[in-house]
C-alpha cells in the first residue's frame, strides 16, 4: 500500500468530494484533520500527539488533510509563531514516514497549491502517489458535467450537447462552477413565469453573460502546478500536458 496520496488541482475540482466518496466506500474510518492549533504554548503539539494516538488506536484508517499547504506547517517557520509551524512540520514528517504505519494509516493530502507544501513531505515514502484533478477540457465535457449535476434539480437536458449551447459552453469548467450553473438554470426555469422555458433555453440564457469564477490566469497556473506534481503522466489528459 502507498504511504500517502496527494490530490492536487485548481479550486473547485472536487478534491474534498472525492475523499468523501472514498469514505463511503473504504470500509475503514476516514479521519479528517481540522484545526488542532491552540494559542497556548505547547498545546498545539499536545493536540497533535493526541491525534496520532487516536490514529494508532483505530488500527486501520485514512487520514485526510485538506488545504495541506497551510495545515502541515513548514520547515522554516520563522519567529512569527514561536516556532510552532516548524515543530508541527517535524512531527507530521516523522509520523507520515513511519514504516510501521504502511497498510494501516494512509495519508491523503489535498491542495490547490501543492508547490507550497514542503518538498520533504511530498517525497516517496510519505506521499507515494500524486493524483491531479482537472477542469473540463472540451465543450462536450463541460455540458456533460452540467447535465449530470442538473439531474438532481430535475433539469431535463438531452444527452447530446445541443447546437444552440455548444459554442456557449466555457472552457475549464470545474464541478463547483458546473453546480453553480445548474442551480442558475434551475432558478431560471422556476422563476421565468408561465409558460416556463425548457431546460436548454434556460441553459442558453444562463450562459449568455457567464464568467468563470476563477480568473483564467489563476486557473492556468493551478493546472500547470497539478501537471508538474502528477506522479504519472497517465493521470494527465493530453490537452493539459503543455501547460506544465
Amino acid at each position: 500500500m502507498p504511504m500517502g496520496y496527494l490530490l492536487c488541482g485548481p479550486v473547485g475540482t472536487g478534491k474534498t468530494y472525492m475523499v468523501e466518496c472514498l469514505a463511503g466506500e473504504a470500509g475503514v474510518p476516514v479521519v479528517k484533520m481540522k484545526n488542532f492549533r491552540d494559542r497556548w504554548v505547547g498545546s498545539t503539539e499536545g493536540n497533535l500527539e493526541k491525534i496520532f494516538n487516536l490514529l494508532h488506536a483505530l488500527g486501520r484508517c485514512f487520514v485526510f488533510v485538506d488545504e495541506a499547504d497551510q495545515a502541515l506547517g513548514s520547515r522554516d517557520s520563522g519567529s512569527g509563531d514561536s516556532g510552532v509551524s516548524g515543530r508541527v512540520y517535524s512531527m507530521m514528517a516523522k509520523e507520515m514516514s513511519d514504516p510501521n504505519n504502511r497498510g494501516r494509516i494512509i495519508w491523503i493530502l489535498a491542495s490547490s497549491r501543492p508547490d507550497l507544501i514542503e518538498v520533504d513531505l511530498k517525497r516517496p515514502g510519505r506521499v507515494d502517489v500524486k493524483i491531479p484533478l482537472f477542469p473540463t477540457a472540451t465543450p462536450e465535457e463541460g455540458y456533460g458535467l452540467i447535465r449530470a449535476l442538473g439531474k438532481k434539480h430535475q433539469l431535463d437536458l438531452p444527452k447530446e450537447c445541443p447546437a444552440a449551447v455548444h459554442k456557449m459552453i466555457p472552457n475549464w469548467i470545474t464541478p463547483g462552477a458546473a453546480e453553480a450553473i445548474a442551480i442558475k438554470v434551475y432558478r431560471h426555469v422556476r422563476t421565468a413565469g408561465d409558460p416556463a422555458p425548457d431546460a436548454v433555453t434556460a441553459l442558453a440564457e444562463s450562459l449568455k453573460d457567464y464568467q468563470n469564477p476563477v480568473p483564467p490566469e489563476v486557473m492556468r497556473f493551478q493546472i500547470g502546478l497539478a501537471v508538474a506534481e502528477a506522479s504519472d503522466l497517465a493521470f494527465v489528459p493530453e490537452e493539459f500536458r503543455k501547460l506544465s
